[in-house]
């Protein structure tokens, strides 16, 4: 007899295909299958709600961990929320306004940039393949920032992780680097997700593509990768399946025999 499993799915590059910006019918098809046998589908992503897009709805999925773990829901109730504290978030924009840097800043409602027009955020936008984000360079004078972004193509954060111990840094994209609270990923949510289910972590599997999926898929159950993964987790993946554009995920579940 198969226990039910908790599956944590990553979107970009894992759910969605990026390389013709569309969720495959195959993965859909593996979706349905995998919650008809009585297992649970989790979205676990480094976007915030605000930038699903209704993909959770078309899938049919109620719970999620959105920014990186900071933000965690499940049939509407909220389960976990870390924000960044304001003081550090803006010593950080100050910061980043004398390098000439532009901030993205998320809450679980809101996506907002400094500047939409800088040119590594039209990058980064056309690389999710976002929507054009509002203009608003004090969000965080009135809101809770979960997660921020620095839009650069410098990916070196030594700098600013001695100067900002308060804030782990993640390369999200070659425009863009996730911004959080200190102190985890992806697989936050996860164990808040398994408590609450009650669902042990032998019984948990996790698919990703990027370097902010490695901790959540080093501490599933079944750790997996998409054959589109960065190296990084790959090397710590149990399994590396298919790439998402040739359905790596019906590939998978396959193989495990949950499908």
């Amino acid at each position: 007899m198969i226990h039910s499993k908790a599956i944590f799915l990553d979107l970009d590059g894992t759910i969605i295909d990026h390389e013709n910006n569309h969720i495959p019918k195959s993965t859909k098809r593996t979706i349905k299958a995998l919650q008809d046998a009585g297992h649970t589908v989790v979205i676990a992503t480094g976007r915030p709600p605000v930038l699903f897009y209704d993909i959770d709805t078309t899938l049919n999925i109620d719970t999620f961990i959105a920014s990186n773990g900071r933000y965690v829901e499940h049939k509407g109730t909220v389960l976990h929320h870390d924000f960044i504290e304001k003081d550090v978030v803006k010593r950080f924009v100050s910061r980043m306004e004398k390098a000439n840097i532009a901030v993205g800043f998320e809450s679980n409602k809101r996506y907002a940039v400094t500047d939409p027009d800088d040119e590594m955020v039209k990058k980064f936008n056309a690389h999710f393949h976002l929507k054009r984000p509002e203009k608003d360079p004090t969000f965080h004078e009135r809101e809770d920032v979960l997660q921020m972004v620095m839009f650069t193509d410098d990916h070196d954060t030594a700098e600013l992780k001695k100067a900002f111990p308060a804030l782990d840094f993640n390369v999200s994209c070659p425009y863009g680097v996730d911004i959080n609270a200190q102190g985890g990923m992806k697989e936050i949510g996860m164990k808040v997700v398994c408590d609450y289910l009650n669902i042990a972590c032998e019984d948990t599997i996790a698919v990703g593509d990027g370097y902010n999926d490695i901790t959540m898929v080093k501490q599933a159950g079944i750790g997996i990768a998409m054959g589109n993964a960065c190296d990084a987790l790959k090397r710590v993946a149990d399994i590396v399946t298919l790439p998402a554009s040739k359905d790596g995920i019906e590939a998978v579940f396959k193989q495990l025999k949950l499908i």
